[in-house]
């Protein structure tokens, strides 16, 4: 794995991450990994120096005090040779200016090498912490079709927040159940049949507050 330096905050990122302290919405929409050594200063970049293919999506945020935890899933579709990779950089939305590089890192000669399509699929996770302050609407743009990592989908699954454990839910039925069996002992037959027995022949002693006799079948209708 590439050995990346400390990722840093762009110019754009440093503006927008002002805005986001005042309330404004700090978006992230994607990533890029990127083979380009960097000249002077990194926080002027407004783009990766060499991209590597194309950006890919976020797979999801997990937002821990004043740190946003971003995940992303490179793979190596229409990549034709081994390439080298040592650049990593997130985007976000500015509200005012458009889509811009909103953090980048660069692991100089401590990258690694991403082989071609043609040598059989490759896939690599990517994580990115990144400080967002005091900002209070911190979302990321996460596709339907983006990849959920074993890791996060067994995290979402035993959140014990939004889910109920199945011996819980199975408590609850059963709890239920019970009840249910209990007000139905309480009724004549258990509410197995329909006890009311006037054929409706007439409705000379019938006071009909509602609905209407339907002579021809012989039943109230409302």
């Amino acid at each position: 794995m590439a050995q990346y330096s400390t990722m840093v905050i762009t110019e754009l990122g440093k503006i927008l991450y002002a805005k986001a302290q005042t309330g404004k919405s700090l978006v992230y929409t994607k990533m890029q990994i990127g083979s380009g050594q960097v000249s002077g200063d990194p926080s002027n970049l407004t783009n990766l120096v060499q991209p590597i293919g194309n950006p890919f999506t976020i797979s999801s945020i997990t937002i821990t005090g004043n740190t946003a935890m971003i995940k992303g899933v490179f793979q190596n579709t229409g990549i034709t040779q081994t390439t080298y990779n040592c650049e990593l950089g997130i985007f976000a939305q500015d509200p005012d200016i458009g889509e811009i590089l909103y953090a980048y890192a660069n692991a100089g000669g401590n990258g690694d090498f991403i082989p071609p399509e043609a040598a059989g699929p490759f896939a690599r996770e990517f994580q990115i912490n990144v400080a967002i302050g005091s900002a209070t609407s911190v979302t990321a743009v996460i596709p339907p079709t983006a990849f959920v990592t074993v890791s996060d989908f067994n995290a979402h699954v035993n959140n014990a927040n939004i889910h109920i454990p199945r011996s819980e839910f199975e408590s609850a039925i059963n709890s239920l159940q019970n009840q249910i069996d209990t007000i139905k002992a309480t009724f004549p037959d258990s509410f197995n049949h329909n006890l009311f027995d006037d054929g409706l022949e007439t409705i000379d002693d019938i006071a009909l507050t509602n609905g209407y006799y339907n002579a021809e079948y012989s039943r109230i209708e409302v």
